[in-house]
């Protein structure tokens, strides 16, 4: 257990300075996107953060609450042509744009479901589902998003 979560937390901090580099320069729906997955992933950074304190853990629902709120957002970011310039969007997403739209739905289901078990204070019921919602994100940066390699 707590591996996965160094690893999370790992991958995170190093997600958000890479990005923060690569993102410079971009413009239009490509910044939209990347200002927007950029707050969803503070907002895990911050779940992140409360869970290994284990403290404030209903404050969670609140960054859980947002980021399924902003998930449906996510495909109306994704304009068929928007994959040129500063982004780390893969083509495969218009090539497989049922289940990119699939995930973004998920991460929108799961987060609300992490949201209300934030209210429990059910530490081990939190995590397992904060668990859940990284494997969601991780399956969908896997497919559709530019890993550093990527971009070298």
């Amino acid at each position: 257990m707590h591996s996965l979560r160094l690893i999370v937390v790992c991958t995170t901090s190093i997600l958000l300075v890479s990005a923060s580099v690569a993102h410079e320069g971009a413009t239009g729906v490509a910044k939209d996107r990347m200002d927007l997955m950029g707050d969803m992933s503070q907002g895990m950074k911050s779940i992140s953060k409360r869970l290994r304190g284990n403290r404030d853990l209903a404050a969670i629902a609140a960054d859980a609450d947002r980021i399924s709120k902003d998930s449906p957002r996510i495909s109306g970011l994704f304009p068929p042509g928007s994959d040129k310039g500063i982004t780390d969007a893969k083509p495969v997403i218009w090539q497989k744009w049922d289940e990119f739209v699939g995930h973004a739905k998920k991460l929108g289901e799961e987060t609300a479901k992490l949201s209300s078990v934030a209210a429990s204070g059910d530490a081990r019921a939190i995590n397992d589902q904060y668990r859940t919602v990284t494997k969601v994100c991780i399956a969908c940066h896997d497919t559709f998003r530019r890993g550093r390699a990527d971009r070298l």
